[in-house]
């Protein structure tokens, strides 16, 4: 891909270049130009080349965990150290390792992943896949892997897609104000929304899991009492999408299989996202402080970078308890 990237600019100019590209292609400038001078997010001269895969997909992750467990499988990078995730550029190579880690008896979930990021050691290509995602999504996209280049901790996956989801989420709300984009950010707030209470519903079906897995119930009776779970998950919701006006977030998450591993990558992604939240809110909104005190947070011993983030989550979850009592004042 690093060869056949192309100058954007070029690419915007040339007249066989289609109106549709075109246009994605100039709001990818206009992002990072908001990033580099109102966020002051490390953009550097990545997203300045583009390259066509032709695929719907860079890049295939494969996450695994246990039968009866929530603690994800890591597999071990240089320089990233070792992550809940392995990936492949061929799709058919991911699901031969992924069948290989089934049979062995992990729960597995094969992910496509539309962008990754080099952490700043090679100048990142805008990739077509980008493009097919609509003009919220494509912005909050760039948000997010340019958030990687800031922060990032060898081996916490955790830790640094949370950062990274926080980022995109508080960037991409700046963004669309400043923009004064005001449908598309009622549409965003809507559809966050949404994603929260579904993130809710997931992580309660994560808690009553854990609590299954300790419980020392036979491993049939565990399986059973697993699926059951699941179900019920699924029955949850069908039931809150029904409160969505037609919306259907999540559908094609919620119809397919819905193993440990599948759990998981939603609790990577946004298990430390509150915290991260309310450790902004803890310094004014000021985006520069916030990264200050994630980075040093970023330096201490995982067990100490944990403490810190929970501490934060228990404030954010104190936080929303009363913001919902004042409402029903």
């Amino acid at each position: 891909m690093l060869w056949q990237r192309k100058d954007i600019n070029l690419v915007i100019q040339d007249s066989v270049t289609d109106a549709a590209t075109r246009d994605k292609l100039q709001l990818v400038q206009q992002v990072l130009k908001y990033a580099k001078e109102e966020l002051n997010l490390p953009v550097g001269d990545s997203y300045s080349t583009y390259v066509a895969t032709g695929k719907p997909y860079v890049v295939w992750n494969v996450f695994a965990a246990p039968e009866f467990s929530l603690d994800m499988r890591s597999f071990c990078y240089p320089v990233a150290g070792c992550l809940s995730y392995r990936g492949y550029f061929k799709q058919n190579q991911a699901r031969i390792f992924a069948a290989g880690l089934k049979h062995e008896g992990h729960d597995v979930f094969v992910g496509g992943v539309a962008a990754y990021s080099t952490l700043g050691w090679f100048s990142d290509p805008v990739l077509d896949t980008f493009l097919r995602r609509s003009d919220v999504n494509l912005s909050a996209l760039l948000f997010h892997e340019l958030a990687h280049r800031v922060v990032f901790v060898p081996g916490d996956t955790r830790f640094n897609e949370s950062f990274a989801t926080a980022i995109e989420e508080n960037s991409l709300k700046r963004w669309l104000k400043s923009t004064k984009r005001e449908h598309a950010y009622l549409n965003y707030l809507d559809a966050r929304k949404r994603r929260g209470q579904v993130l809710k519903i997931i992580g309660d079906a994560r808690e009553l899991l854990g609590q299954l897995y300790v419980s020392g119930v036979d491993a049939g009776e565990m399986r059973t009492g697993k699926e059951g779970l699941i179900r019920q998950l699924r029955a949850n919701y069908r039931e809150l999408s029904l409160t969505w006006d037609g919306h259907e977030d999540f559908k094609h998450w919620m119809s397919g299989e819905i193993n440990n591993a599948k759990l998981g990558t939603i609790n990577d992604y946004n298990g430390w996202v509150p915290a991260f939240n309310a450790l902004l809110a803890e310094n004014d909104g000021d985006l520069e402080r916030f990264i200050e005190a994630v980075t040093d947070a970023s330096k201490l011993k995982k067990k100490a970078r944990d403490e810190f983030l929970a501490s934060r989550l228990t404030a954010a979850k104190k936080q929303a308890v009363r913001a919902v009592a004042n409402r029903r004042r």
